[in-house]
């Protein structure tokens, strides 16, 4: 396993990484836990949740908007995806900052935590990993890069990604069109005419089906 610091990162006071990440379910939504240190962090700096996932260009959601935040404070930052995340497929993440003054001094990270809702008591973290460390002027805080091997399927069961509607997912490395864990995609459920698939109903029936004519004569108010 390797480990990936930017140049102008000072070394890592922490970085715990669990065994294993075994959600499969899709999120949409994710909460950011973190506990600076002794320096604030200035207003006009940057701060980013960086998000590396197999075969996918990398995600950057700002965690700031101009705001300082004061020395030795928590904040907790709801996130809201545009397009769902993969838990399974991340390799791993960072905090990048950068700071708003050249004057600004190195910026402290107690603990960083990215949360996730998993059905359970309490949130289970991303790569079940935990981030500090120091940042001088401008870097990434990163987890270690998940082994390639890790990451890959063993069994159809961890393509599954709980949807009928778009198929059975399978997990064949050595096929064409696998992604980066060696899942290939299902076949999407082709329903009868006039009925369409739902999540948890099958195909079913609409209540309503328009047909629009061009040449139609528009409706009379």
């Amino acid at each position: 396993m390797k480990l990936h610091l930017p140049l102008m990162i000072l070394p890592l006071i922490a970085c715990t990484l669990g065994a294993s990440q075994a959600v499969a379910v899709p999120v949409s939504r994710l909460e950011v836990r973190v506990v600076t240190g002794a320096a604030e962090l200035s207003a006009g700096s940057d701060l980013e949740l960086r998000i590396y996932e197999a075969g996918k260009s990398v995600r950057r959601l700002p965690l700031v908007h101009g705001e300082a935040w004061l020395p030795a404070s928590t904040h907790l930052i709801p996130v809201k995806l545009n397009d769902a995340l993969e838990p399974r497929n991340v390799q791993r993440f960072a905090l990048y900052y950068r700071a708003g003054s050249p004057l600004a001094p190195a910026w402290e990270v107690v603990s960083a935590d990215v949360e996730f809702p998993s059905g359970q008591s309490a949130p289970q973290r991303l790569l079940d990993t935990t981030l500090s460390g120091v940042i001088s002027k401008q870097g990434e805080l990163a987890s270690v890069e998940r082994d390639q091997a890790s990451m890959a399927c063993s069994s159809d069961a961890d393509c599954d990604d709980r949807r009928t509607c778009n198929g059975k997912e399978r997990c064949a490395p050595h096929t064409a069109g696998a992604d980066a864990r060696g899942c290939v995609k299902g076949s999407p459920v082709v329903c009868p005419v006039n009925q369409i698939c739902g999540e948890g109903v099958g195909c079913h029936g609409t209540t309503s089906l328009k047909t629009f004519t061009p040449d139609a004569d528009p409706p009379k108010p």
